[in-house]
């Protein structure tokens, strides 16, 4: 009897200690969202600029318009598992919906849509620093700021800030060599399961 309790005890102390590790792992290689700024910008600091053919031929640099998102984040484990992240992580977000019915009135389209490439996309990150803090951007193009062939025009400003209003309804999905690490809601920047 002795001998099959120690059994017993043993078997669920190794089973909670393979818990424990794995559960550490994962949170070893977490980020936190510090801060978002959400904004609609035609800066091509911020999300550069499109070549585009005019009617005569000629390439002309067209600023796009864009919903931009800026993630200020912290990495939450030991250095050695970020190592190559800048060139193994992705961003997106994923709307809720009503960002995505907002997307699909205002600019036509759902812009979030992985499939979609009319209006273009970016991503970037900005290295993190010796305090692990560091900086994720993401834009959704909305349209052109000026007439051409190739891409739609922007909606009007004041269409567009009915969009940002609702901009932080969503997540912020995280990947790590395509598969995902964490996911955030925008409104309260948590990690939420997906």
């Amino acid at each position: 009897m002795k001998k099959f309790m120690v059994g017993t005890l043993s078997a669920f102390l190794a089973m909670s200690l393979v818990a424990c590790s794995n559960s550490a792992s994962k949170q070893e290689s977490g980020y936190s969202i510090q801060k978002v700024k959400v904004k609609i910008t035609d800066d091509p600091a911020l999300i550069g600029e499109i070549g585009i053919e005019d009617s005569k031929g000629k390439m002309v640099d067209v600023k796009p318009k864009a919903l931009y998102y800026e993630f200020k984040m912290k990495q939450q484990g030991q250095r050695k598992f970020y190592q190559n992240d800048k060139d193994e992580i992705e961003a997106k977000i994923i709307p809720n919906e009503d960002l995505k019915k907002a997307s699909i009135h205002i600019i036509g389209v759902n812009v979030f849509d992985d499939e979609r490439d009319r209006f273009g996309k970016g991503m970037g990150i900005e290295e993190f620093n010796y305090m692990k803090k560091g900086k994720v951007d993401v834009h959704y193009g909305l349209g052109a700021t000026v007439k051409n062939k190739e891409m739609p025009m922007a909606p009007s400003n004041q269409k567009l800030k009915k969009l940002q209003k609702v901009a932080r309804h969503g997540k912020l999905v995280i990947t790590r060599n395509n598969k995902e690490i964490d996911r955030y809601d925008l409104e309260t920047l948590e990690s939420v399961k997906n």
